[in-house]
């Protein structure tokens, strides 16, 4: 009856939802709402990002930006820090040539580096060569850390990349690129004015299909959790460690890259991540729920999507704890356990008088 969770644990859980059973379409409505929400959320923040550096395409043409002999090209980083500073996200923005050395940057420590096949990024210049656009990451970067944040209070060596081709007469001439702090996109998914279930409630990404990133593994988490530090909750955390009966999950440094969402009562994908990746869509929010990488039942909402110009698809879960989620007492309840307490105290006294 209690399924994975046994009677100890899952006979109070199973009242509970037995009591407030009739909030299960409401509870399935919100965490619909809450993950096209922020699926159509990131999609509108991506296409804004292009737009920036599509706007700074003529421009630099214009200024000769391959030309030996412009006189014009002095320009060009005042047009690479407009950019910057209108795409408040970017911490960088910077251009390669055909050798992919870095002949201009917002960040001048970094002019005259030369990207070799043994850079983690190559694999998105080798898009960008072909002529297409590649949103590639996350990956570890340690020049993004030593930049600093752009617009999060949160900030780490993880990156998000964009890598716009830079054309003239159908061949490729270099790359423009827009180097994004990765805890932006965190912070997109994880504004508290999401979480509707505040104690409990994480929205994460995680890798789904890798196609052009196939060094990261199905499950791997590609967005910061609620739960990597005490940043929003107290208690148990992933970078001081999270126990269970099976073991401690935790983080080095962060949790992009370094998480995979394994149940540790059976090492494989958690069911809510896992069913998300076979169906492409999954919504569970009945009793007994699923277990999490925490061994916690949680319900929730998975689902998976691509964003523009990135070749890998992502999930997404929007979760709760279902002891949170189930955890209101409606007043017929409190009422009727009130009336049982006086019942029964009145009983046990007016046996105790007659005895």
């Amino acid at each position: 009856m209690f399924d994975w969770l046994g009677w100890k644990a899952g006979l109070p859980l199973w009242w509970s939802y037995r009591l407030n059973r009739r909030l299960k379409t409401d509870v399935e409505e919100i965490f619909e709402g809450i993950a096209e929400t922020r699926k159509e959320l990131l999609k509108r923040w991506v296409e804004e990002y292009w737009s920036h550096l599509d706007k700074l395409v003529v421009p630099l043409g214009e200024a000769g930006l391959f030309a030996s002999d412009s006189t014009n090209q002095a320009r060009i980083p005042t047009f690479l820090e407009e950019a910057r500073s209108h795409g408040t996200d970017f911490s960088e923005v910077f251009i390669l040539d055909e050798q992919l050395k870095v002949i201009h940057s917002t960040y001048s420590p970094h002019l005259g580096r030369r990207y070799s096949t043994n850079s983690e990024l190559v694999l998105g210049l080798g898009i960008a060569k072909s002529g297409n656009k590649c949103l590639f990451g996350p990956y570890s970067d340690p020049l993004t850390l030593e930049i600093g944040p752009s617009t999060s209070a949160f900030h780490d060596a993880v990156t998000l990349m964009y890598v716009l081709p830079l054309m003239e007469g159908g061949r490729f001439r270099g790359v423009l690129c827009g180097r994004v702090p990765n805890d932006v996109v965190s912070d997109l998914i994880q504004r508290e004015s999401g979480h509707v279930y505040p104690d409990s409630g994480d929205n994460y990404i995680f890798m789904a299909k890798p196609i052009l990133s196939k060094h990261i593994a199905p499950g791997t988490a590609l967005s910061r959790s609620r739960f990597e530090d005490l940043a929003f909750t107290h208690g148990d955390n992933l970078k001081d460690g999270v126990r269970t009966n099976y073991g401690i999950v935790s983080v080095k440094n962060h949790t992009e890259l370094e998480l995979v969402f394994n149940d540790p009562a059976t090492g494989k994908l958690h069911p809510g991540v896992a069913n998300t990746i076979a169906k492409g869509d999954n919504l569970f929010v009945e009793f007994p729920g699923y277990s999490d990488y925490r061994h916690i039942p949680v319900i929730g909402k998975g689902v998976t999507f691509q964003l523009p110009h990135c070749p890998d698809v992502w999930g997404m879960m929007c979760e709760g704890d279902l002891e949170e989620v189930y955890r209101i007492r409606g007043l017929n309840w409190n009422l009727t356990k009130g009336l049982v307490l006086f019942t029964a105290a009145f009983y046990i006294q007016f046996e105790g008088r007659y005895v």
